[in-house]
């Protein structure tokens, strides 16, 4: 499969940026392009994730000891995609890594427009953890 590859350079302590991450809450307000809004679904162990497709499931694989965030994405039952990412520690800050695949039958001009979105939501994501670092509660 095709994939791609991003990373983003966050000044902001590693294991605040892996806690923000690995709460499907916060999605909404980094994922911009891809989650409009998330809720809990019944079953606890997944997430309903409002996107311009429409609903999708959402599961979370999370280690903090190694800053491991996997996203498993269910558009449509029997099907699931990975995302996967990590939060490794940079100096101070970090360094946030995010891999995602072409799905079979995906159109590369869909592929493309999903890697520029997630180009611009780790743009969102730096701002948001900067401005919330910077002005903590």
């Amino acid at each position: 499969m095709r994939a791609d590859t991003q990373t983003v350079t966050i000044p902001v302590q590693a294991a605040e940026v892996f806690r923000f991450l690995a709460d499907p809450a916060n999605l909404p307000k980094w994922a911009v392009g891809f989650c409009h809004t998330i809720r809990p679904d019944a079953d606890g162990e997944h997430w309903l994730a409002q996107t311009a497709q429409g609903e999708v499931r959402v599961r979370y694989r999370t280690d903090p000891a190694t800053g491991v965030i996997d996203y498993h994405l269910a558009p449509a039952p029997g099907v699931e995609l990975v995302a996967h990412s990590r939060v490794v520690p940079n100096g101070e800050g970090a360094e946030y890594v995010f891999t995602q695949f072409q799905a079979p039958g995906t159109p590369d001009a869909v592929f493309e427009s999903q890697v520029e979105a997630l180009r611009e939501e780790l743009v969102v994501l730096r701002a948001l953890l900067k401005a919330r670092a910077a002005c903590p509660a």
